[in-house]
């Protein structure tokens, strides 16, 4: 079963874009974060030329699976704030997600499972 949705890491200020996510937003080298503060959305809109509000998508093999991810201390922070859990906190997954249009994805901030605080250091 592919995850899609996007996983919060508080313990190094990361967000995990999985995979299904990626195939449907056509796995692009950048994306723009932009949030609908009063209805709890974060769209995820991907894009190929990097912008001033532009995220660059990190990847790398974990196993034989893709892992795509960017890293952003602020975004992260404000993300704890909206979704209303204190920083650091708990990993957090947001697994709804709907395809909105070819390039844009939307995720429900008020629908998210805790994850236990898990540090690949740990492995």
């Amino acid at each position: 079963m592919e995850l899609q949705g996007i996983g919060i890491y508080f313990f190094d200020d990361r967000i995990r874009i999985f995979s299904k996510t990626m195939e449907d937003l056509k796995y692009p080298k950048y994306i723009h974060l932009l949030i609908m503060r009063k209805e709890k959305l974060l769209l995820i809109r991907g894009c190929e030329k990097r912008d001033n509000d532009t995220f660059k998508v990190m990847k790398r093999q974990d196993g034989g699976e893709w892992r795509y991810r960017i890293s952003s201390k602020a975004f992260v922070i404000y993300l704890a704030s909206l979704i209303g859990v204190p920083y650091p906190s708990d990993s957090l997954w947001l697994q709804e997600a709907i395809k909105k249009d070819e390039n844009t994805v939307l995720i429900n901030l008020s629908n998210y499972q805790v994850l236990p605080y898990y540090s690949e250091r740990e492995q």
